[in-house]
């Protein structure tokens, strides 16, 4: 899926509609997109959702203190390096702790960040979420 001409929120716009039609597929529960200013979010059989996208490289955290906002249930990654989409579908509480470990561990190794020391930023690895790759009825509800 070649999304080169699309800017951030467009390839977010897109990752978030696409998560819809998969978890409507995969588990036959209701869903919906929530667009929130800065950011797309879903309801996924009543569970709220934080959406996020890679079309290169790593996803990204802004905040590995604090990567989800506070009310989000789930997370769905949505991979868009390979030829067709693919979706990591994450507990917010096991990403939420997994994310500050190894930022804390990153932080205990280096110090100071070099470029930017207030940065807070974190990367995610696919080895990092793998287990949770198409996991829709785990974490969002069962499949029909």
């Amino acid at each position: 899926m070649d999304l080169s001409t699309l800017n951030n929120d467009q390839v977010h716009a897109v990752a978030a509609h696409l998560a819809v039609a998969e978890a409507i597929v995969r588990t036959r529960c209701p869903a919906e997109v929530k667009p929130e200013a800065r950011r797309y979010r879903l309801s996924l059989n009543g569970k709220l959702a934080q959406v996020t996208a890679r079309r290169t490289g790593e996803w990204q955290v802004t905040d590995g203190t604090r990567p989800l906002l506070d009310n989000t249930e789930v997370l769905v990654l949505v991979d868009f390096i390979p030829e067709l989409p693919e979706f990591y579908v994450i507990p917010a509480d096991w990403f939420r702790a997994d994310v500050e470990q190894r930022y804390a561990a990153f932080m205990a190794r280096v110090g100071t960040r070099p470029r930017n020391p207030d940065s807070k930023h974190h990367s995610v690895h696919t080895s990092d979420v793998e287990r949770w790759r198409g996991s829709w009825a785990a974490v969002v509800g069962e499949a029909v």
